[in-house]
């Protein structure tokens, strides 16, 4: 099935797996995906609610065991997960795609705004006005090298070649990589996609430990250039587009904006981030 994608009020990781649950895809398996993920974190809980307007939204919370999580240590983690939900070779690959698109830019950024990636005791608290409300629970251990590197074939190859980098918004990354792969799997949906609109991604600024930059944030920015995704700014002064779900659209090669064939979609779904915002919710479509 094609998959059409309607981002004009903005695109975050949640949004994708809540819009997903919205077109169909089995609720519980999806909501229990995420929490696998994000239990690999810290105490989590996931649920899936559905808003006044009739859009799905995922409410995810979170306390971190650690603030960073190193780029190795979060492939390993996908590859058990991926086992575990016996998630289809299709849609582990699209999976690991959003991982090294969110890796590649996140080194890309760092290295232009000479953020230091190297130490995982700085930490790096990302206010997203329009994604997780996460409260941030560290405890500064963070294990290097406890990777048990066995099977990691194919796709995943290149992520293990590079050099270790550490992720900040890694924990982000997981839960919505498993909320994804399993959404798209329930719905058996193509794992590329055309847009409808070119993306909204808000305005003002994210704030950092080290300082406040301007909407979109650095790594949502690399990977909007990078994976030439057409983008809008507006509607209004908040982040819409999240460096997860930047991830996701560029796993999904959403880079061109088209029309929906003439005939009515197999499945909708829309989908709204943590907060209720005057701008249109996020809809996908299955053809």
């Amino acid at each position: 099935m094609q998959l059409y994608i309607d981002a004009s009020g903005g695109f975050a990781g949640d949004m994708f797996a809540a819009a997903l649950i919205g077109a169909g895809a089995d609720e519980k398996k999806v909501v229990e995906a995420m929490l696998a993920a994000a239990q690999t974190i810290g105490r989590a809980s996931v649920s899936h609610i559905v808003t006044a307007d009739g859009s799905s939204r995922m409410r995810i919370s979170v306390e971190h065991h650690h603030g960073h999580l190193s780029s190795h240590k979060a492939i390993h983690l996908l590859e058990h997960l991926f086992d575990d939900f016996k998630i289809e070779p299709l849609y582990r690959e699209f999976g690991f795609r959003m991982l090294n698109e969110l890796v590649n830019a996140e080194k890309i950024a760092h290295a232009t705004h000479d953020f230091d990636m190297e130490d995982p005791n700085m930490h790096h608290h990302h206010h997203h006005g329009h994604s997780h409300a996460h409260s941030h629970d560290h405890d500064h251990t963070h294990h290097h090298h406890d990777e048990e590197h066995t099977h990691h074939h194919g796709h995943n190859e290149a992520l293990y070649n590079q050099p270790e980098a550490w992720l900040h918004e890694a924990q982000d990354i997981l839960i919505d990589i498993m909320g994804a792969v399993m959404g798209l799997q329930e719905l058996q949906s193509s794992t590329n996609a055309i847009l409808l609109a070119p993306v909204a991604y808000g305005g003002g600024s994210v704030s950092f430990s080290h300082g406040t930059m301007k909407v979109p944030a650095p790594a949502t920015k690399v990977m909007i250039e990078n994976n030439h995704i057409p983008v809008t700014a507006g509607p209004i002064e908040i982040e819409l587009f999240t460096p997860t779900g930047a991830a996701a659209l560029s796993a999904l090669n959403a880079k061109t904006v088209g029309t929906p064939p003439n005939e009515g979609p197999k499945r909708k779904g829309k989908s709204r981030g943590t907060k209720d915002l005057p701008i249109p919710p996020l809809q996908i479509s299955l053809f």
